[in-house]
Formats: structure tokens, sequence, C-alpha cells
């Protein structure tokens, strides 16, 4: 109880609690002071990484003056340029391994000597040693536009005048050489854009803005004109003026994916067809409506006309996607033709012969796979879209493009009665992979087109499928003399299926869509260097 009393000693308890605390103070403001320098410096760091990987080639130098500015004083400046790679597999250490013939990153470390106040008196030394590390890159970000379209050889101007004529309503006259002028034209797409983007009265870097503003399809292609020169703009006048009065979403024609507006930011130069184009604009002013189309009587025909469906793309995916990635993949439209051909000769004397075709496309897929800036090289993987053709007789509704079209055995031929012949063919192409087309630095400055195809049906489909003709004939035992008949069919059609494939295939390639095959042409090709950015 008398310890409990004493009070003696009561400031030196206190004295030395409090000593404590001026110990944890002085330590505490220590500890702030180098760590206020510590964020000074790796902001120097930084600095000096991010202007070095603006000038690799003279990186040590400005990384140099860059951490002097910001950090007065520094001990040493340690800068090494080489390779960066983004991948998140690898440690951040490890994402960068200096040296390298063509280094696209910098790696900047900088040292310093911070004094110390009171710990300098606890530690013996007057300062505490600080080293900040940075690296910046400025990574290569290889950027391609590509496009999956119609093959400009084989070009018809007859073939190419009934399907515009029915796209767009109104009659359409060119002759085959504006057709070859417009498809050796190329429009620049940055300037289509610009102009567009005007049109419609949003700023061009607005692009969600402009991708869903809506315009006259023909005011659209009036667009084009200045682009162009000589006949190939007259052309293109003639066909604005039939598509004028047809609203067509711009979003429909051209689009970008996300991530991709640094394409138009940066100025790259890509070109598409002025035909690509003009076809694209009317399938898409047209709608889903049907359209009947009448190719006259040809060589060993009698007649052909046809009705065709074009329905909507997959996904509703724009005609050209302007891709970084690859992703959304661009697609053709789909696509159904139902044909009537009647032949200008009678089989064996007893009547003519009427011939009933049935086209139907999928659209047809494309991504880009990778880019090869060093060898100027771009791939891109393809895959045609399922198709299917035949010889028969066609139920359903063509417009309908969410059921299949049903085909039955076809009459090709009816004599009162008596005769009767029958047939029915098909055939199909199906590609369920994508398969790699590789563009060498040539062929992509040549804006070349590339064809990936399923069979070799493609080039002779009405020929394929009457060589695969399964023939029924009737009669009622008149003694007519039908010995041979099926032998009579097939030589009297065998040479018009190869009329049949010069007014299809051209018809198709307008379209921008084969049976079993899809054509890619790269557009354009950016291999600038990002801006640079810190990296990890």
């Amino acid at each position: 109880m008398k310890l409990w009393r004493d009070r003696r000693g009561g400031v030196a308890v206190m004295a030395a609690a409090s000593a404590g605390l001026v110990c944890a103070l002085a330590a505490a403001i220590d500890v702030g002071a180098v760590a206020l320098e510590a964020r000074r410096l790796q902001g120097a760091a930084d600095l000096a990484a991010l202007s070095a990987a603006a000038d690799l080639t003279r990186a040590e130098a400005v990384a140099a003056q860059t951490a002097a500015d910001n950090a007065p004083n520094l001990t040493a400046t340690v800068t090494e340029t080489g390779l960066y790679t983004a991948d998140p597999s690898l440690t951040p250490a490890a994402r960068f391994q200096p040296g390298g013939e063509t280094p696209n990153a910098v790696r900047v470390t900088l040292t310093k000597e911070t004094p110390l106040f009171f710990g300098a008196v606890l530690l013996g030394r007057p300062t505490f040693t600080l080293t900040r590390t940075a690296r910046a890159a400025r990574p290569i970000q290889p950027r391609a536009v590509f496009s999956i379209g119609s093959r400009l050889a084989g070009l018809d101007g007859g073939v190419a005048n009934a399907l515009l004529t029915g796209l767009t309503g109104s009659q359409v006259s060119l002759s085959l050489m504006d057709y070859q002028a417009l498809a050796a034209a190329d429009v620049d797409l940055l300037s289509w854009w610009s102009a567009l983007a005007m049109e419609a009265g949003v700023a061009a870097s607005d692009f969600e803005g402009v991708v869903a503003s809506r315009i006259d399809a023909g005011r659209a292609l009036e667009l084009v004109e200045p682009l162009l020169d000589g006949s190939s703009r007259s052309a293109l006048s003639a066909l604005s003026q039939a598509m004028a009065g047809r609203q067509v979403r711009i979003g429909d024609l051209v689009a970008l994916e996300p991530g991709a507006e640094g394409l138009f930011e940066g100025g790259l130069t890509a070109g598409v067809s002025a035909l690509d184009l003009a076809m694209a604009t009317a399938q898409i002013a047209g709608g889903d409506r049907q359209v009947a189309l009448d190719f006259g009587a040809d060589v060993g025909l009698a007649s052909v006309t046809a009705d065709l469906a074009v329905g909507e793309p997959a996904q509703s995916s724009a005609w050209l996607t302007v891709t970084r990635s690859g992703q959304p993949v661009i697609r053709t439209r789909q696509t159904r033709l139902v044909v009537r051909a009647r032949t200008s000769d009678k089989l064996a004397g007893l009547a003519q012969v009427d011939l009933p075709l049935m086209v139907e496309l999928a659209p047809a897929e494309a991504r880009l796979a990778s880019v090869d800036c060093p060898a100027g090289a771009v791939a891109v993987e393809a895959r045609p879209g399922l198709a299917r053709a035949a010889v028969g007789a066609t139920t359903g509704d063509l417009d309908d493009f969410s059921r299949d079209l049903s085909v039955e055995e076809a009459r090709l031929l009816s004599v009162a009665g008596l005769v009767t012949v029958r047939a029915q063919a098909r055939v199909e192409a199906a590609q369920t992979t994508f398969r790699p087309l590789t563009f060498d630095r040539a062929e992509v400055q040549a804006r070349a087109r590339k064809s990936v195809s399923t069979t070799t049906i493609g080039q002779s489909l009405v020929a394929s499928l009457l060589r695969n003709l399964d023939v029924t004939v009737s009669a009622l035992g008149l003694g007519l003399g039908l010995g041979g008949l099926e032998d009579k069919l097939a030589a009297l059609l065998i040479p018009v299926g190869a009329t049949l494939d010069g007014l299809l295939n051209p018809l198709l390639s307008l379209l921008g869509v084969r049976l079993g095959e899809a054509d890619v042409r790269i557009s354009g090709l950016d291999c600038r260097s990002a801006a640079p950015r810190l990296v990890g």
C-alpha cells in the first residue's frame, strides 16, 4: 500500500513513455519524406520512359534529359531499349527483353540519394538510396481493312443491267465498258466516310452517330462521284439517279469494330471498288423484296426468267466492316434464286423442254487471322457459306429465309398427257471450317482478290446439275419411238447448261456470292506504332 501512495519518479516514467512516441514520430517523418521522394522519382522515371519510347533512336539521351529535368541530383540513370511482348501469361518483368534489332520499348531505371533527418542518428547515415524503374512501349498494332464480296472477272453488262433494274425498280442501261470502269475504280473509304458524316450532320469522329444515320441511297452514291473521274463517274451518276428515293442506314454499308476508330483517326488509306459499293448499296436499298429478272432469249434457249430474293446478312453485320482484330466476322448477304428456262429446240420433235432451277446461298464469312508487318503480309480465314442448287419444282416463300425451300421432281415436258418427262438433281457445297488465305506484300498493295472454295462446282453450276440429272419418262405405250429419250434429253440440255452458267455466274458474282466459294480482298493495311504508353 505504501508503494501505491508513493508519487516520486513520475516525471521519469512519463519521459520514458514520451521518448517512444518521439522516436515513432521521428521515424514517421523520415518514412513520409522518403515515400514522397519515391513517388517523385517514380514520376520522373515514367516521364523519362515515355519520352524515350517516343524516340527510340535517341532513347538514352532523351531519357537522361527528361529525368534530370524532373528529378535533380540523380545518382544514376540507366536506359535500356528492347522488345516488349504483351503476353498475360508472362510475369510483368519477363515481358520486357533488352536488346533486339527492332526494339519497341524502353526501360529506364533512376537512382537517387534522399536525405534522412532523425533517421540519420539511428542508422548512422545521412541518406537513403532510392531506385525506381519504368517501362514504356510503342507496340505495333497491326490493323487491316478487308472485304468479302464479288468477283470482278467475267462481267456481263446485260446481266448487270437486269440485276440493277430489278433491285432499283428503275431502268438501268450501262455498257460493259461502264461496268469495267466502275470495277477498276477505287473509292477512298476515309474520304467517303467524311462526306457521309457531313451529309448526316454528324462529326466524322462520332462513329456511332455516323453509322446510326440514314441517307438516301442515291445521295450516298452521289457523294462518291467527286472521288472518281472519267467514265466511272458518269456511270456511277446514272446508278445514283436510279437508286434515288430509297433510304439506307450507313451502318449497313460500312461499320467499325469497337477499337478500330484509330484507322480513321490515323488517316488509313483504304479503298473499295466502286462497283462493289454500288451493288451493295442496291442490295441494301432494295431490302428483302423479291426481284423478277428477264434475261430474254439466248443461244439454245427460248426464254430465261428468274426470281431473286436477297436476305439480311448473318448477325446483321455490315457489308464492309473495318476491323482490327477480326471480330466480328464480315459476311455477304444470303441469296435465293429460282430460274425458269425453256429450250429453243424440241426434244425428239415432241415439245420444248422447261428447266426449273433453284440456287440458295448462305452468307460467306471471313475474319482477320494475322498481320505480319515486317513482311507486309496479311492472313485471312474464310468460309464459304452452305449452298445448294437443284433442278426441280420449288415450293415455299422465296422471301422467307427462316424456312427452307422445298424442291421436288419437276415436269420438264408433257405432250397431251401421253408423254411426260420428269427429272430432278441436287448438289450441295458446305465448308464447316475456316480456310486460310494469305496475301503477300505485292498482293496487299495490288488489292488482289483471292477465292476459297469447297468444290469446283461453282465454276459450272448448271452443268454439274445436268450431269447428275435423274430422269423419269412416262408414256402410254403408243409406239411413239421413245427409245433413247433420256440420251436425247442429255444431248439437248448439256449445251444449255453452259449457256445458263454464263448467265448465273456473273449474276452471283455481282451479288457477292458464289456456290461453295468466297472471295476476299485486303483493302488497307496499317502497321504504324501506337502512341507510347507505360507497361508492366
